[in-house]
């Protein structure tokens, strides 16, 4: 398994594929291509994290209690999402106009 912190270069860019046979990561050219098609889909629609994320330091760790955290990490996320709708409800009402996120 390849992430993309592997396969890019210090400017958030697909190394090559030389590049990447002289660091040990073999592929052939479909799936080069392949990656790199995805790659450049994934960078124009979101960005590309150089750097592990919480959600992937839970999903890739070796800990048991790995149910347990995804939970956690998730109600964290959810709750944000509920202050966040909340702030809107009293924009609402105090201004008389929505937010429209």
């Amino acid at each position: 398994t390849v992430i993309y912190s592997e396969i890019m270069n210090e400017e958030s860019e697909l190394k090559t594929m030389q590049a990447l046979t002289k660091q040990g990561i073999y592929m052939k050219w479909f799936a080069y291509f392949q990656i790199q098609s995805r790659f450049d889909k994934d960078f124009k629609a979101e960005g590309v994290y150089d750097k592990p994320t919480e959600l992937d330091k839970i999903l890739m760790g070796t800990d048991e209690k790995v149910i347990k955290k995804l939970y956690g990490h998730l109600l964290e996320i959810k709750l944000e999402e509920e202050q966040v709708k909340e702030t809107m409800i009293a924009w609402g009402k105090n201004f008389g106009h929505g937010i429209d996120l």
